[in-house]
């Protein structure tokens, strides 16, 4: 989890989400408790993160095996999944050289997402920014195409509840 910078942004915009009956920090601490006690995933560089019962798995992992082995630990984590979002990325070895443009993407998103859309939860890893949250289509659709031109952005990945 030390390559993961999102934890502060998540922290951040949860706070300016809208108001939730699921309770997304006790399905994240569950899913992360059984993630980071498996045996399986030793070595694994990965975080989960819920937003209204949607549970997004980001990082790195050494295998296919342990990628589908993070997706069943994570499913019987918690009763309160709704959807689960299985992002991370079968690499060789670990990389964290992309955490100083990490960082800037972090700056960037931090300076115009409030006004744009304080339900949006960005999550960003090696360059990819994910939007979770409850938003309408047509705050969802601004938030992305203002992340889409900003610096370091290589892909945008959408799992939005929309309320409208």
């Amino acid at each position: 989890m030390k390559h993961i910078l999102i934890a502060a942004l998540f922290l951040l915009f949860t706070s300016l989400a809208t108001a939730q009956e699921i309770d997304d920090a006790a399905i994240a601490s569950r899913v992360n408790f059984a993630l980071q006690n498996s045996k399986a995933l030793t070595g694994a560089d990965f975080m989960a993160f819920s937003v209204n019962g949607y549970v997004l798995l980001a990082g790195q992992v050494l295998s296919e095996e342990q990628r589908n082995t993070a997706a069943a630990a994570a499913a019987f984590a918690s009763k309160d999944i709704r959807r689960l979002i299985n992002e991370l990325e079968v690499v060789e070895t670990l990389d964290d050289s992309f955490d100083a443009a990490d960082r800037h993407i972090l700056e960037q998103i931090e300076a115009v997402i409030p006004t744009l859309s304080p339900a949006t939860i960005p999550v960003i890893h090696n360059g990819v920014v994910f939007l979770l949250g409850r938003v309408t289509r047509a705050d969802g659709n601004d938030v992305a195409q203002q992340i889409s031109r900003m610096d370091g952005v290589k892909a945008i990945k959408i799992s939005y509840e929309y309320t409208d």
